[in-house]
């Protein structure tokens, strides 16, 4: 195999699995990348590390719903990414998404990539015997340009 092989083979090995576990929308260079955390209640936790060495951007949501009280989340991320290989981009905006099986849903969406909100849950919550809930963010990012760092 030739360098320019082997470097090709290397680039789409980057490509394909230097992102870890993190969702990503559009192409390579694409105009839009997603980081996405999920989990199920009633105490929420996730968290993931997008980059490469040198560059490593830590995300975090923790939450919890609590009984017919005021329940909280938090997220935490990066307002700048440098993926190698991608680009780099700046945060669009980011998200936090409740939802649980009795049709209840909040939506809410911030400027900043850190985050933290307090809300009323009407229900027990689900170690209780109440609906299941899902909390859900999402980092959404515009492409701003170059291939790598």
């Amino acid at each position: 195999m030739g360098a320019v092989e082997k470097g090709a083979v290397v680039l789409l090995f980057l490509v394909l699995f230097g992102m870890g576990a993190t969702p990503v929308t559009g192409t390579i260079a694409g105009p839009t990348y997603d980081v996405v955390l999920s989990d199920n209640g009633p105490t929420f936790y996730d968290n993931t590390v997008v980059g490469e060495w040198p560059n490593y951007y830590p995300f975090e949501m923790k939450g919890r719903v609590e009984s017919y009280s005021t329940s909280w989340y938090s997220g935490s991320g990066a307002s700048h990414i440098a993926v190698i290989v991608l680009g780099t981009y700046d945060l669009d905006y980011a998200s936090a998404k409740l939802t649980n099986t009795a049709g209840y849903s909040l939506y809410r969406t911030y400027s900043s990539a850190t985050f933290t909100a307090n809300f009323y849950y009407p229900f027990l919550d689900d170690a209780d015997g109440g609906p299941s809930s899902t909390l859900t963010m999402r980092w959404h990012y515009k492409f701003l340009g170059g291939g790598g760092y």
